[in-house]
């Protein structure tokens, strides 16, 4: 899910979209048994605007009750766009979302009341919007196969949620502009939380997390992966334009993207799972060959550091509530949780870094905040007495991050080029029935005279052959 970048301006009514009975069921099951006032109005606009959002469609839910209260709900239904829902279907997205919320999301929370005896202001605060309901068709089912070649309706698959934007004030900030400190301090403080509570988690409840939540199991298949393979050979493709016009041909950057160019499918491959073992991303972080003398060898670590990460970790994944008067973020909520699983913690730390910071600001702030993820994570392990992950230190850390810059490079060309549209952005529903998903993206990466976009490409290349990843 990803949220308007207003507080939020209603782009379109759209209220014949849910019945008075459906937002009623969702309040009655949302009570478990408690008394339920009735709706007496609802007001249903489009919840977000194109650029904001690729997976769904998002709608906002304005409710008066019969008591005189009023709720806010964020309802996120599947896509009806042919290509968006094989997409869909094949990664089973939905489905995981509702269960990460359903399932996993509360045990962390069980966790700490029965576990650990915590009372509520003692318990380590969970940054997530409230889960009211949801129905979702699990396609790795054989029911659910069976529904793959059928009529799938954008109500089939829905997630209603509090709306956090009415409710309490958060935003999205704005695509456009690199996470200064602020916002990054609050980014990293947060993984650093949500991943030791799974590391506590695996350590005083359930050491096999994946067995008892296959939901935290990678989603992507294969077949999703080449869609993205495909459009990141696109981008970079666009990017060597850019290199060449800049800096002549036969330059280190055009150079270093055709290097990369050979090493797309294996890390599309890896990054959906690579082997039955499970091991692929550890495979995909050692790729990379930092030197030893300044980064600190790993040689007595080599296991995995595996948490639950987030797996989305950008700007339009995340709400934040700000500080009315000097204007600072306060809070963050993490949202679109369709690519949890078990992973090591870099995999969120590249994401951010290299899709939401500028290289200046890397250059400044890195180890800065990589000192704060330690200090957090470990800070939460000591909360809850639990052993801090294998050879969790400071040189370590450090190593990983080099070592899993390959990681960050893949995900900016992947995903730079679509946050960073400028204009008029496509409203994937719109695209042509019968328009490939990959060709649909390749067209909204488009560049065209875009200076931003031109600007960062050019600086995480920079940045990548001053760090000897190329």
């Amino acid at each position: 899910m990803s949220a308007s970048q207003e507080n939020p301006a209603p782009c379109e009514t759209t209220s014949d979209v849910f019945s008075k009975g459906f937002l009623q069921n969702a309040l009655k099951i949302e009570a478990k048994g408690g008394p339920v006032p009735e709706i007496t109005s609802y007001l249903t606009t489009l919840g977000t605007k194109p650029g904001d959002n690729y997976g769904s469609i998002i709608y906002s839910v304005d409710i008066d009750l019969s008591d005189g209260t009023k709720r806010f709900f964020v309802i996120k239904c599947y896509p009806n766009h042919p290509g968006r829902q094989e997409f869909g279907n094949t990664s089973n997205m939905f489905f995981k979302e509702c269960e990460v919320y359903s399932k996993w999301i509360p045990e962390l929370g069980r966790m700490q009341k029965e576990v650990f005896s915590l009372d509520e202001e003692e318990r380590v605060k969970l940054p997530y919007a409230k889960f009211v309901h949801g129905e979702c068709i699990d396609f790795q089912s054989e029911e659910g196969q069976a529904r793959k070649s059928g009529v799938i309706s954008s109500l089939d698959n829905f997630i209603i949620m509090e709306d956090l934007r009415k409710t309490y004030g958060f935003r999205m900030s704005n695509r456009l502009v690199p996470f200064d400190l602020d916002h990054m301090h609050l980014v990293i403080e947060t993984l650093a939380k949500v991943h030791a509570i799974s590391w506590v988690y695996r350590n005083h409840v359930e050491s096999q997390i994946t067995e008892k939540f296959p939901c935290l199991v990678t989603n992507l298949r294969m077949e999703n992966m080449e869609i993205w393979s495909s459009v990141i050979n696109a981008n970079l493709e666009q990017a060597k334009e850019i290199f060449d016009k800049e800096f002549g041909p036969g330059n280190n950057y055009s150079a270093s993207a055709d290097k990369f160019a050979g090493m797309v499918g294996k890390i599309s491959e890896l990054t959906c799972g690579g082997d039955e073992d499970g091991t692929g991303i550890e495979k995909l972080l050692r790729i990379t060959n930092p030197d030893p003398v300044k980064f600190g060898r790993d040689a007595k670590n080599p296991e995995p550091w595996r948490i639950i990460c987030h797996g989305d970790c950008w700007s339009n994944n995340m709400l934040f509530r700000y500080d009315p008067k000097s204007g600072k973020p306060l809070e963050i909520v993490l949202v679109d949780l369709q690519l949890p699983q078990e992973s090591c913690v870099v995999n969120d730390l590249e994401y951010v870094f290299f899709v939401c910071t500028s290289l200046e600001f890397r250059r400044k702030h890195t180890d800065t905040l990589l000192q704060l993820y330690h200090d957090t994570f470990n800070g939460i392990c000591d909360k809850f007495e639990t052993p801090t992950l294998p050879g969790f230190c400071m040189d370590s850390l450090r190593f990983r991050f080099h070592r899993g810059k390959l990681l960050g490079y893949y995900l900016a060309m992947m995903v730079l080029p679509i946050i960073l549209k400028d204009g008029n952005v496509t409203n994937m529903e719109d695209i042509e029935q019968s328009k490939d998903i990959a060709e649909a993206f390749i067209d909204i990466c488009k560049a065209d005279e875009n200076a931003l976009l031109k600007g960062r490409l050019i600086e995480v290349m920079k940045g990548m052959i001053e760090d000897g990843v190329f």
